[in-house]
């Protein structure tokens, strides 16, 4: 299998290319240097000299908080990039795995979110991973639209090692308690993916997050238990700490159990660490 892959130096592409390598799969690795998804002209002549059997689109704009200010650069990357990958699918006539988010939800639900719940995104950053999503829809017979959040991981800065950090410099750190969601591991997911790809799933919209779900104070206990870090929390609602970007209260994904338990992957991760 020939597949490109975009974004592949964020968390989820570190973790995902050596699983692709595994495969035995071809895969040709970019970024943002070498491929900029939002360069039309640049994105057909490259796709024009390559042979490709599936697309994995990671290439995203992340930054919930700076895409409030910078919202033209957000949709961008996630809208106008995510429309020319959707326009070579449909051209090459190949699959496309699009990575979009628990954010394009307005968190107003009080039990898990399935697939074909309606959406209505809070901030810019779920706007325009939703208009990705639209693209997608829109364009291409061949899709797998992969809902996710709360991602940590390998390869990159993420909460889990930030509070890591944090917890040999403070005895004491205030967390919100009042937004609740589903942690979830980077190599779960991936995992996940690379099943869909091999057995052919059934294209759709699907959501891949850890089972169970927690607050980011639930979070935050259980990586300080786990690493005996005596650290003493404190629950804040997240109006008590105020950011650019409004967040969703609640954004568990229903996933029929398709990822294990967060706190079992928790553990796993943090082994070694």
């Amino acid at each position: 299998m020939r597949i490109l892959v975009t974004g592949a130096t964020g968390s989820l592409g570190q973790e995902l290319c050596p699983m692709l390598e595994r495969e035995g799969w071809l895969f040709w690795a970019t970024n943002s240097k070498i491929f900029d998804i939002t360069n039309t002209k640049m994105v057909n002549e490259i796709i024009n000299k390559v042979s490709l059997d599936f697309i994995i689109h990671l290439a995203a704009y992340t930054n919930i908080d700076m895409a409030e200010t910078h919202k033209q650069e957000a949709f961008k990357v996630n809208h106008i990039g995510t429309k020319n990958l959707a326009k070579i699918a449909k051209k090459l006539d190949v699959p496309i795995l699009y990575i979009s988010t628990d954010n394009i939800f307005d968190g107003k639900k009080d039990s898990p979110y399935k697939t074909d719940d309606s959406a209505n995104p809070l901030n810019v950053y779920g706007m325009s991973k939703l208009k990705g999503e639209e693209e997608i829809l829109k364009t291409c017979k061949k899709y797998y639209i992969i809902r996710t959040g709360w991602l940590y991981g390998k390869g990159s800065k993420n909460y889990v090692d930030t509070m890591l950090t944090f917890s040999m410099l403070r005895r004491e750190i205030s967390v919100v308690n009042d937004q609740i969601g589903c942690p979830t591991w980077t190599k779960d997911l991936c995992e996940k993916i690379i099943d869909i790809m091999k057995n052919n799933k059934p294209y759709g919209t699907y959501h891949l997050c850890s089972s169970g779900q927690a607050s980011w104070a639930d979070f935050t206990k259980k990586i300080f238990e786990i690493k005996k870090r005596n650290v003493c929390i404190n629950a804040i609602d997240k109006s008590d700490f105020p950011r650019p970007a409004k967040r969703p209260h609640y954004c568990v994904l229903n996933n029929d159990n398709t990822l294990p338990d967060w706190e079992e992957s928790l553990e796993k991760y943090l082994i070694g660490k």
